[in-house]
């Protein structure tokens, strides 16, 4: 049997290329696709992906190209594209060098978007006056997102470097995929039945619309805006919007900037709190003007009677102030007492003198703990420490349990 060649990798790749150079079709092809991944690099060149219903060709087209055509592409749009078929050597595969494009609609996807867009914009899922607010420090915060994507371990990174306050409650959800929709529902239903939720973050990386599509389902839109917990939305890339999104209370440009709107650092709740003293401040002022102005129109015996039905007026608030704040004040020491009592049972039982006073000793060799019967040995001096002193014992015997 005769023995055949073996040819390099880089030997076949080469030799397709040259059958492809010479077919006069794939030299000079028009495809027609939907546009996805499209992304214009800082050189100029624009590389994207031309899909249908069953299959995707790699495109790239260089800037000179790009610059001739007259529209601005973008994810979703149906084109024409032509241009040439060429192999990329270096990964082995196939892609259209395009140096011509026509726009001749959306893709199937995008008309499906826009127009559940349009339905929930006019079912006012939208408005503004639908919108939570977004508490100042929430607790405990809800997420949403796969336990292995980029997404959660991004949240956790925002966490730990802002010095989180907040406890976060991960519940683990595909996020794409037929299931991932019914997922998010459960999810998003789960936190809303618990009473110590105070905000949920849907997160997840970017990715094409196909991927993203579960968060532009029309069920993951009803849930979003039937929750009582305000929602922030982290979805894919700046540059991604899905419906999930205009429902949401807040949209963030990605699973980060989600966890920088919800955790709050040291530093942003001083800022907090120095505007609101500020704005205090501001307040008394312009109620002290104003008092000033009123005292200043009326006459001495008109101010004395006036006066004096002020201070009896502001006398009856203050006393029932004093008995709201006392009541409170208890309230509250009451409160902090019952922990710090719940907290020192759970520390007495962690205490060592607790397992002693059950009959166990604390066993020492010159200073040292004695935890094994192989760090002494026979006629050795150990110190014995119980609940009600110590005693010094010396060793006669071992023998091992």
């Amino acid at each position: 049997m005769m023995k055949m060649k073996a040819f390099t990798v880089s030997e076949v790749t080469r030799y397709i290329k040259r059958l492809l150079s010479t077919d006069p079709i794939i030299n000079n092809v028009i495809i027609e696709g939907e546009i996805s991944n499209y992304i214009r690099h800082s050189s100029g060149h624009a590389y994207f992906t031309l899909k249908d219903d069953t299959s995707k060709i790699a495109c790239v087209m260089f800037s000179q190209y790009v610059d001739l055509i007259g529209f601005s592409p973008k994810n979703g749009d149906r084109v024409h594209a032509k241009g040439q078929i060429t192999i990329y050597e270096r990964d082995g595969r196939y892609q259209l060098n395009a140096v011509g494009m026509e726009n001749i609609g959306l893709g199937a996807l995008h008309v499906r978007f826009e127009a559940l867009k349009g339905k929930l914009q006019a079912k006012g899922y939208f408005d503004q006056a639908h919108k939570k607010a977004l508490p100042l420090l929430p607790m405990k915060i809800g997420i949403l997102t796969s336990p292995t994507g980029a997404a959660i371990q991004d949240i956790l990174s925002v966490a730990k470097r802002r010095s989180n306050f907040s406890e976060l409650l991960i519940y683990p959800i595909r996020v794409q995929g037929e299931q991932s929709k019914e997922e998010i529902c459960r999810g998003i239903n789960f936190f809303n039945e618990r009473d110590d939720v105070d905000l949920i973050i849907l997160a997840r990386g970017g990715g094409s619309i196909e991927e993203l599509w579960a968060f532009n389902e029309e069920i993951v839109a009803e849930a979003i805006y039937h929750s009582r917990i305000p929602i922030i939305t982290g979805v894919g890339h700046e540059t991604d919007f899905t419906i999930s999104d205009f429902v949401a209370d807040r949209r963030a440009a990605t699973p980060s900037a989600a966890a920088e709107i919800a955790i709050k650092s040291k530093t942003e709740l001083a800022l907090e709190l120095n505007k609101s003293i500020q704005r205090m401040s501001l307040i008394v002022s312009r109620r002290m003007e104003l008092e000033r102005s009123k005292i200043n129109r009326f006459e001495p015996h008109q101010w004395e009677n006036r006066a004096s039905k002020i201070i009896e007026l502001r006398r009856q608030r203050l006393g029932h102030s004093q008995d709201v704040f006392e009541q409170k004040i208890q309230a509250i020491l009451s409160s902090e007492k019952e922990k710090l009592n719940v907290l020192a049972t759970k520390i007495d039982s962690l205490s060592p003198f607790a397992v002693m006073r059950r009959g166990y000793g604390i066993v020492t060799k010159e200073g040292n703990l004695v935890n094994s019967i192989n760090q002494v040995s026979e006629n050795d001096s150990l110190d014995i420490r119980m609940i009600d002193g110590a005693m010094t014992v010396e060793v006669k015997n071992k023998r091992s349990v």
